[in-house]
């Protein structure tokens, strides 16, 4: 299946955000950005202490093996160029029509409508591709997640809740 050809910007706060398909040539803007997010925020993403990609990560993440795994990242422009602020990705559980996600937004954009906005999208590409349900490691202090996980129409598996353990969240994509 040949990759998408995947590309839209939204406007958020008067700034001009792009969302495109992630590509090797991100592989500096990538490490740039997970090195920057705020310990919490790797925290939140990685559920470790990760201070930054290792070469092994960053090569994975910034190559797409479309259909069986996919990225889309956010970036603005800066004087410098080109600047990553968000990232969304499946990784297709093989032979299987599920798919784990995982999205993060820098810390200076969140809480504006990047990480929602990255995982439609993400899920239209998902649902193409020939995944039927996305899953989802969340940690039960990362309330903001949860938050957008719930306003997507995620569900959470109680007993998970109760015991205060990273929460497993899923979502059939077949509904809205």
């Amino acid at each position: 299946m040949d990759l998408p050809d995947y590309k839209d910007s939204i406007d958020v706060d008067g700034t001009t955000v792009t969302i495109r398909i992630m590509q090797p040539a991100d592989h500096d803007i990538e490490r740039r950005f997970v090195r920057e997010l705020s310990p919490t925020s790797r925290y939140n993403r990685f559920h470790s202490a990760l201070k930054e990609l290792t070469p092994s990560m960053l090569e994975r993440f910034t190559h797409v093996n479309y259909p069986d795994d996919m990225a889309l990242i956010a970036t603005i422009r800066e004087e410098t160029g080109e600047c990553e602020i968000g990232v969304a990705r499946y990784a297709r559980y093989p032979g299987t029509d599920r798919a784990e996600i995982a999205v993060v937004v820098a810390d200076a954009w969140q809480g504006k409508g990047i990480g929602a906005r990255l995982l439609l999208d993400l899920r239209t590409l998902a649902t193409e591709a020939g995944i039927r349900h996305l899953e989802a490691s969340v940690l039960p202090g990362n309330t903001r997640m949860l938050e957008l996980a719930r306003a997507l129409g995620f569900s959470i598996r109680p007993e998970q809740a109760a015991a205060g353990q990273a929460l497993d969240l899923g979502k059939d994509i077949d509904s809205s």
